[in-house]
């Protein structure tokens, strides 16, 4: 599986990458910090999982640019948000494989979802009812 996490450089990042990569068999992480990054990676690279900080300088450029450049690429997006990343809630599950997560979530939710994610309800969004939670 490859991975692909956009945070904030430092040493959470660098533990995340170790933690996915020690939890999930044949994983490999890749990360970027910037928009450069994400599209530098993305011209590299293809993801099974893209794993995204929506709070970071650019969170919500890197997330458009994944979009564009691929609508349906499976993506987790940490997000302390009100409103959708995108225009419309029901798009990011009609229309995209973007799920949201509540900030913070930890690691080993984060393990699990990645795994599981084909199975995994956005937080924010409560398909059987078609409504916006909160």
């Amino acid at each position: 599986m490859k991975i692909l996490i956009i945070d904030q450089t430092g040493f959470q990042l660098q533990t995340r990458k170790m933690l996915l990569e020690d939890a999930i068999e044949k994983c490999t992480v890749d990360i970027a910090s910037t928009l450069g990054e994400v599209f530098i990676s993305y011209q590299k690279d293809t993801y099974d999982v893209v794993v995204v900080d929506h709070g970071i300088e650019n969170g919500q450029q890197c997330v458009d640019h994944i979009l564009q450049t691929s609508p349906s690429q499976p993506m987790l997006v940490v997000s302390d948000a009100i409103h959708c990343v995108i225009k419309r809630c029901e798009d990011c599950v009609t229309n995209h494989f973007l799920r949201r997560l509540f900030n913070p979530t930890p690691i080993k939710n984060i393990v699990r979802m990645v795994e599981g994610l084909k199975n995994y309800r956005c937080d924010h969004y409560d398909a059987e009812t078609n409504k916006i939670k909160g």
